[in-house]
């Protein structure tokens, strides 16, 4: 292998695309027909970009320089699951399986897109590898909650809920839940209602973005997949930059103003223009994204901007707000089954999740009450039994005319990245509703943390549309 693309592949797994696909081309310049490179560019640009139609042709030509390749079956596969294209993906999956039987993160992935069956021979095949005992932790993380989707789909709901414990045992999470609560305490105290309100000057003047928020797994894919129908819309997924602006200001605020809290409160001791040179920014990054693409409105649906609003208020005054809600025990009984990428270490304990979903919704509630943006509640459960009604709320909210393209999420032609991928490509469905009752008897250190059933139930009845 060659320095040069060893190179791109260490800047790939840093998550540095850009530089990645550099390295690729210039390996490409030399060695046209190099097939790692060909096929590792493709997976950089489609992490870019989230524009399939150039990634999936660079790794269809590199497939077909080297079809025996496990890691490349697996790579293309992940690409076609994305498009809504499942059965291409599940026949990658199954072959990257065949060519290295102990890929234990094919496993996991397939799971995503597959359901399996009490007669599935790739449950023996995963029950096989899990006995043999030669993984590392990384691979055996992936197969034990490959294992758990596995007895989730054949009702074997203990089993499920002891292979989930073990991936969270192997994840070995560090949830600092005073660091949280000083945090969410801080931001109360400092961002008021007198701060954010709106003063000329501050932010920028555009009603374009459209801020979808909530707990991971709530219900925030299906709300985007149901706007980004709309061709007026650009969904441009879970963007990272009003997180890196946060970091940025704070760091700016500590180095150059002496702050030394915890959370937003630097939020008012910040130079004005900061919030607008902040928002073009941001504006100029989700245009590169949309590609030539016109739109009028953008949607962003990083959950984790539930606590970014004030700072989001103050960047953009005309932003509307989206908060989906669902019920508390179906969010982190979903979570806790979700083996995250990066971060969300609360949701690897079933009492943290009760500790991070009761801060998360303390933090709305404040929100509601202080922010000059308007903020539309939908609930997943009144969304799945009236799909119509509450997709014409989301469309009205947005301030755009209705279209019937809307009721059809599931034939987006977008790439979905989420964690949601396979359940954004089927029509509306109404199994993933009290999916908690099935994990009660194990559920009260949960129940405890969120604070008890009376607090459950308020929160189910305040959640109504």
């Amino acid at each position: 292998m060659s320095n040069l693309l060893q190179q791109g592949l260490d800047y790939q797994r840093a998550e540095n695309f850009s530089m990645a696909a550099d390295a690729f081309r210039q390996v490409l310049k030399t060695d046209p027909e190099n097939a790692d490179a060909i096929h590792y560019l493709g997976l950089s640009l489609w992490q870019i970009t989230q524009l399939p139609d150039e990634p999936l042709r660079l790794m269809q030509r590199s497939l077909k320089l080297t079809p025996n390749s496990a890691a490349k079956h697996h790579n293309i596969a992940a690409l076609y699951g994305s498009l809504g294209d499942i059965e291409t993906a599940i026949d990658h999956y199954k072959k990257s399986i065949a060519l290295s039987p102990d890929y234990a993160e094919a496993y996991f992935n397939l799971s995503g897109v597959y359901k399996f069956s009490k007669e599935d021979h790739l449950i023996a095949d995963m029950q096989s590898l899990y006995g043999a005992n030669n993984l590392d932790d990384r691979n055996q993380e992936f197969l034990v909650y490959a294992l758990s989707k596995a007895m989730n789909d054949i009702g074997n709901y203990h089993e499920a809920l002891h292979f989930a414990l073990e991936g969270a045992r192997l994840k070995s999470p560090d949830y600092d839940q005073k660091q949280l609560e000083a945090s969410v305490a801080e931001q109360r105290q400092n961002l008021t209602k007198d701060f954010l309100a709106p003063v000329k000057g501050r932010g920028l003047e555009t009603d374009a973005p459209i801020f979808i928020v909530g707990m991971p797994r709530s219900g925030t894919t299906l709300v985007e997949t149901i706007l980004s129908r709309h061709k007026e819309v650009f969904a441009a997924g879970e963007l990272p930059m009003i997180g890196v602006i946060n970091s940025q200001m704070r760091e700016f605020a500590k180095t150059r103003m002496n702050f030394t809290g915890q959370a937003n409160g630097f939020l008012p001791i910040m130079p004005a223009d900061h919030f607008a040179n902040a928002a073009k920014s941001c504006l100029k990054m989700v245009e590169q994204r949309a590609d030539g693409r016109k739109f009028t409105r953008f949607t962003d649906k990083m959950p984790n901007n539930a606590f970014q609003l004030g700072l989001i208020a103050l960047m953009f005054p005309g932003a509307r707000i989206i908060h989906v809600r669902r019920h508390p025990l179906d969010t982190c009984v979903s979570c806790f089954f979700q083996r995250f990428r990066l971060g969300h270490e609360y949701s690897y304990r079933l009492d943290w999740l009760g500790h991070y979903y009761r801060h998360y919704v303390m933090t709305m509630n404040h929100w509601k009450k202080v922010l000059p943006l308007p903020i539309l509640d939908v609930n997943y459960h009144d969304l799945v039994q009236d799909p119509e009604g509450q997709s014409r709320r989301l469309i009205d909210f947005a301030g755009l005319e209705w279209t019937n393209d809307c009721l059809s999420p599931q034939d987006a032609d977008r790439s979905v990245m989420t964690a949601s991928r396979w359940q954004v490509r089927q029509p509306i469905y109404k199994s993933s509703l009290d999916r908690w009752k099935r994990y009660e008897p194990w559920l009260p250190s949960l129940i405890e943390a969120l604070g008890g059933w009376d607090w459950i139930n308020q929160q189910v009845e305040g959640s109504k549309s």
